[in-house]
């Protein structure tokens, strides 16, 4: 016969089911939709892909700019427009205008001049140029010969120019070296070149405070003037005048009339250092005041003798004398024609100092 179990009070508790788990009550559901879920069990949307060994993100504000002059934040658009400096200008972002052609010649390339201009400048190489002025500055044979700085030289390169034409071997050095100029050469014979290429190495080279910085006002403050009769002629040297200053930091602008002013002013705004305009629509732009002259150093007049025929003579007179262009001295003044008669002459002499150039 077998002994009876016995049964002590652990061997009971050990049989006894265990209670249910007490089931956590619901929070409470509102009138605009289910209960949300616990706050600690929350991932925000932008952090529900993000892996467990990511940095967590800080909520805390991004901290504030150094304090720059009168405690004002640094940075931002003013500059030589009034106000903070200006974001350095990204040339990376700059269109190219030489198209797909990035890679500067390591020599150049033979230009050939007819093909491109229409003129064969190898048949008068040799043709004599007049300068007439006090301590005329010799004239270069090759560019190489010329100081215009790194970046303006990349884009002669590019340019294809392999030498200077008789205008740019004489005009160049005459301007560089901070003369008045007077030069009577055709159409075609390199004059936008000729006054391009010390215009834009001399703003290279100018006072830091007095380079234009981007944007930021109404009124644009070029500091070189190109003026040219048409809108056609305009257009060119505005074109080349982008090819020789790429990647050099001068912006240039062009405005002319015979279209919509809204997409030039735009232009303005954003900032320029060389404008290129006919006479009637600077006129416009100075009355709106959206352009004033007062920082201009150099003014450049090409086909002088055309813009005088075609009757602008009471416009360039009164950009030259009754706005607030510079005066003679302060300013340097290029004057470009294909001829100069005698009325000619008499009428722009009051804008520049004796120096001329004739071929």
């Amino acid at each position: 016969m077998a002994a009876p179990s016995r049964t002590s009070w652990a061997d009971v508790a050990d049989a006894e089911p265990a209670p249910p788990a007490p089931v956590p009550a619901a929070a409470p559901a509102t009138s605009n939709g289910p209960a949300r879920a616990d706050r600690s069990s929350y991932v925000p949307p932008h952090l529900r892909n993000r892996s467990s060994n990511a940095p967590p993100v800080s909520s805390a504000p991004p901290p504030r700019a150094a304090p720059g002059l009168l405690g004002r934040p640094t940075g931002g658009v003013g500059g030589r427009f009034g106000g903070g400096g200006a974001p350095p200008r990204r040339w990376d972002r700059e269109p190219n205008p030489f198209g797909d052609e990035e890679e500067v010649p390591a020599e150049p390339v033979p230009f050939d001049e007819h093909q491109n201009t229409g003129i064969n400048f190898e048949a008068y190489e040799d043709i004599p140029v007049e300068t007439s002025g006090r301590e005329v500055p010799p004239a270069v044979g090759t560019f190489a010969e010329i100081d215009l700085g790194a970046a303006l030289n990349d884009n002669i390169r590019r340019c294809k120019y392999v030498r200077p034409t008789p205008v740019q071997r004489h005009a160049i050095p005459i301007s560089l070296a901070g003369r008045d100029l007077m030069a009577c050469a055709q159409t075609g014979s390199g004059k936008t070149a000729a006054f391009c290429f010390p215009i834009i190495s001399g703003i290279m080279r100018g006072p830091p405070m007095q380079r234009s910085q981007r944007g930021g006002s109404r009124t644009a403050c070029p500091l070189a003037l190109i003026l040219s009769p048409t809108r056609e002629l305009s257009m060119q040297i505005h074109e080349e005048a982008r090819k020789f200053s790429y990647q050099t930091g001068v912006r240039v602008v062009v405005a002319y009339g015979g279209a919509p002013i809204t997409q030039q002013l735009r232009d303005l705004e954003r900032g320029v250092d060389i404008l290129v305009a006919t006479p009637g629509r600077l006129v416009d732009l100075l009355e709106r005041a959206r352009v004033s002259l007062q920082s201009i150093r150099y003014l450049a007049l090409d086909e002088a003798d055309r813009m005088l025929d075609m009757g602008f003579e009471p416009q360039v007179r009164r950009i030259v004398e009754q706005m607030d262009m510079p005066p003679r001295g302060v300013r340097q003044t290029l004057l470009f024609s294909a001829t100069f008669p005698g009325e000619i002459q008499a009428a722009t002499t009051p804008y520049l100092t004796r120096m001329h150039a004739r071929p």
